[in-house]
């Protein structure tokens, strides 16, 4: 298969292609050819090929004028849409003749609006490409300029830069400082944060320990609260900002428990000192007041064997 050339540089009527990036053709047959490093659009006709949409050779927004044409389609009554790539618009251009059925011949009508600083169906669109594209961001001012390709530039205010402001170096950005902390800043362009309750670092980001040096008493737990601390007190037994407090029903055990253990010890040291009175008694002043009664014991277990036990068996006769 063989392919022929169907338009060339310095062709009939003086069309010249600078990046052409498209073709489309229409119910007559004729070839649409998105010229996009011109910005316009070329048709070929009866009598060749010639410019029909952005024909003045200059750049802008007007209702005859095209940016960076990047796309191009018709719908069903034959209207041509233009998606333009540097503006971000899709412009639409009515036809005179329906282009999806064969006629003998059709022309492009432009929307044209009586103030060029305004484009769109009922020209309330603003052609101002600062107006449409709004690119400046944080607060920006848009420009415009023919300076660069964009065609405008963005002013932006103190601590932001970029092409379109989106480089914050400000020292206090939105999450400089987390947890609620403040950020402020500092004469030698750096930051302090001032931390909110129960919150320490260079950040805010280290939640205090208010509990690192509380000793809570009677085996209690000390709980770390946002701003303070609690000991929290096993049982209901004890009470008090440290569990230092008891109730009254403890306080009697505990003397109660105490006052047995008092009697206890007593009763333990006066059989002590009764042992020892008694053998103090015995070996050094040779009185065994318990002598009468260990013998008055011996006699009655030798009486007990000296007198064995008798056994009685009595049988019963009829």
């Amino acid at each position: 298969m063989n392919a022929t050339t169907v338009i060339v540089n310095e062709t009939s009527n003086g069309i010249l292609l600078y990046y052409p990036i498209g073709v489309i053709i229409d119910g007559n047959g004729y070839l649409y050819i998105i010229d996009m490093g011109n910005r316009r659009i070329i048709r070929s006709g009866p009598n060749g090929y010639n410019c029909v949409i952005g024909c003045i050779g200059t750049t802008g927004l007007a209702s005859n004028q095209l940016y960076e044409p990047f796309k191009l389609a018709f719908d069903s009554h034959g209207n041509i849409f233009i998606m333009d790539f540097s503006s971000s618009l899709i412009l639409k251009f009515m036809l005179a003749t329906n282009s999806c059925v064969r006629t003998s011949s059709s022309y492009f009508s432009p929307l044209s609006c009586s103030n060029t600083a305004y484009i769109g169906l009922n020209c309330s669109i603003s052609s101002n490409l600062c107006d449409m594209l709004q690119p400046c961001q944080n607060n920006g001012t848009c420009n415009i300029t023919n300076q660069n390709s964009l065609g405008y530039i963005c002013s932006c205010p103190l601590h932001f830069n970029g092409t379109y402001c989106q480089l914050d170096d400000r020292p206090c950005k939105p999450n400089t400082c987390i947890n609620n902390g403040i950020c402020i800043e500092m004469p030698n362009v750096t930051f302090m944060c001032k931390c909110a309750n129960g919150w320490k670092g260079d950040r805010c980001e280290i939640k205090i320990n208010y509990c690192a040096n509380i000793t809570c008493l009677n085996n209690g737990v000390c709980r770390s609260l946002l701003t303070t601390y609690k000991c929290e007190c096993l049982g209901q037994s004890y009470s008090g900002k440290y569990c230092e407090k008891s109730t009254n029903s403890l306080v009697v055990r505990k003397v109660i428990s105490k006052s047995f253990g008092y009697i206890v010890i007593i009763a333990l040291i006066a059989v002590v000192v009764f042992i020892i009175t008694l053998d103090i008694l015995k070996y050094f002043f040779s009185i065994d007041p318990v002598r009468k009664y260990w013998k008055k014991m011996k006699r009655k277990k030798k009486i007990k064997k000296s007198n064995p036990q008798v056994i009685r068996r009595f049988t019963y006769v009829n």
